[in-house]
């Protein structure tokens, strides 16, 4: 499951739905979006889930570092990583735009990661 039970709570009106609560993960507050989006009678979603992280900034930045430097093809020397309460800042040079969405892909593995301000620039 996606989505842990008992962690998002939805509201209706009118055709609209609203998403509220915590999830610990990105991909969570996604998956919850998609299963609501195309339902009967929907018109629209409100995403309001905020991710909340249950790692200091230190381990999130650790954990992406050690997801870039998994990725053979990126050169995680490169790359520097900053996190603060969930918004990670990635900036540094890569060799292409494959690289680059690899390394912001990695980033959003790491647990409590809620915002990417992604500034690498792409060297050709």
């Amino acid at each position: 499951m996606q989505v842990p039970e008992d962690t998002v709570k939805a509201r209706v009106d009118e055709g609209w739905v609203w998403l509220e609560g915590d999830v610990e993960w990105q991909y969570q507050s996604l998956a919850a979006e998609r299963a609501v989006r195309n339902l009967t009678g929907v018109r629209g979603v409100t995403n309001l889930l905020q991710v909340k992280s249950r790692a200091s900034a230190s381990d999130v930045k650790e954990r992406i570092e050690n997801a870039l430097k998994r990725h053979a093809e990126l050169d995680a020397k490169q790359i520097r990583v900053d996190a603060v309460e969930g918004r990670v800042t990635l900036s540094g040079k890569v060799r292409s735009w494959t690289e680059r969405r690899d390394a912001e892909l990695a980033a959003w593995s790491a647990p409590g990661v809620s915002h990417i301000d992604d500034e690498l620039l792409v060297q050709i």
